[in-house]
């Protein structure tokens, strides 16, 4: 399914930024590709645009489109930028 990326806010891009710098081990919970809720514990190894979304990429190599995170180590990830 392809649907239009909504942008995160500015503040949340920032909570994943610092954790990928500081190699942390990060509670993700997300829609997979399937529309299901997935929770995994990850390092976040990149941030990154691609086509106009912007993604984060885990150290075991999963891709997560940034707009279907729910939730960051207990921070609620809200739609709007």
């Amino acid at each position: 399914m392809n649907k239009d990326y909504k942008p995160i806010a500015c503040g949340l891009y920032d909570e994943l930024e610092l954790r990928a710098l500081r190699k942390q081990k990060t509670k993700i919970t997300f829609k997979n590709d399937s529309d299901h809720v997935q929770t995994i514990d990850c390092i976040i190894s990149d941030l990154f645009t691609k086509d106009k979304a912007e993604y984060l990429k885990t150290s075991d190599g999963l891709i997560i489109r940034l707009d279907d995170i729910l939730e960051v180590d207990g921070i609620i990830f809200n739609k709007i930028c």
